[in-house]
């Protein structure tokens, strides 16, 4: 009897992170006679929740084919935006989608401002999926060119994986994607 409730504990303990884990996240396709109040009822939530987890979204004007993500309860963490920090990086480390995080920040882009505070929605961990990006941390000395070249990657991949406006200008210490 021991035998049989120390293996069925230990079952319920391997999988318990798994049980525990974050949702993948949900769209639901506008169809024809949608809105938000009968897709509130049908996910058993409401219609402020749909308009907190897909901004820009205009009530009155859901479109056939429009996707909208699906709420759940959120989970957030925060970060404070470091120099080199961008939406893309940071999403890759917290293994969220990055057009979520964007989404759960209001980003038009993957620019970030340092020492600004962003929230992570970590209720959409992405768990061990492939999404973490090489990246490469500035040394002095270091230009684009060289990092492009050391990573047999194009000059013009760096730069718009990165977002850099100025390519005269990187810092040492910056963490820049190169792959």
């Amino acid at each position: 009897m021991k035998r049989m409730t120390f293996a069925i504990v230990f079952v319920l303990l391997l999988a318990l992170p798994k049980m525990a884990g974050a949702a993948e996240p949900q769209y639901h396709t506008i169809i024809t006679g949608d809105n938000l109040h009968r897709l509130s009822a049908k996910y058993n939530t409401t219609v402020v929740a749909f308009l907190d987890f897909n901004p820009g979204i205009t009530p009155d004007k859901l479109e056939v084919g429009q996707k909208l993500l699906v709420p759940v309860e959120p989970l957030w963490s925060y970060h404070v935006v470091q120099p080199g920090d961008n939406a893309r990086s940071l999403a890759a480390a917290y293994k969220v989608p990055e057009d979520l995080l964007r989404k759960a920040n209001g980003l038009e882009n993957n620019k970030l401002t340092v020492g600004e505070t962003i929230r992570i929605p970590i209720h959409f961990y992405l768990g061990d999926a492939d999404v973490e990006p090489v990246t490469h941390k500035v040394e002095i000395g270091d230009t684009l060119y060289k990092i492009a070249v050391k990573y047999n990657i194009t000059l013009a991949q760096l730069i718009e994986w990165n977002e850099i406006k100025d390519i005269d200008t990187i810092i040492a210490g910056q963490l820049l994607i190169v792959g």
